[in-house]
């Protein structure tokens, strides 16, 4: 149960690196809410995964929140990303 939690750290602590750019601080702040709102419908993370990929009956509304909570983690990681190649450079 620690992972999404982890996970969720990285739209927030690119904020933190953003800081001062405040257009990107907002676009990161977004994604760590989207994350967390997402991630709530939701029970665990490799139970998502599975779900998502079209394991078994889900109704679309439950397939929809787990996409969702995946784009933002991948966009979490991206915005992490450009935030601390950013500092380096």
């Amino acid at each position: 149960m620690l992972t999404p939690w982890i996970l969720l750290a990285a739209p927030v602590v690119a904020a933190v690196l953003f800081w001062g750019m405040w257009a990107a601080v907002a676009v990161a702040a977004a994604i760590a809410a989207v994350q967390f709102l997402s991630f709530r419908r939701t029970e665990r993370f490799t139970a998502r995964v599975w779900r998502t990929v079209g394991r078994g009956r889900r109704s679309r509304e439950a397939r929809a929140a787990d996409g969702l909570y995946l784009v933002s983690v991948v966009a979490g990681l991206a915005v992490l990303a450009l935030a601390v190649v950013g500092r380096l450079g």
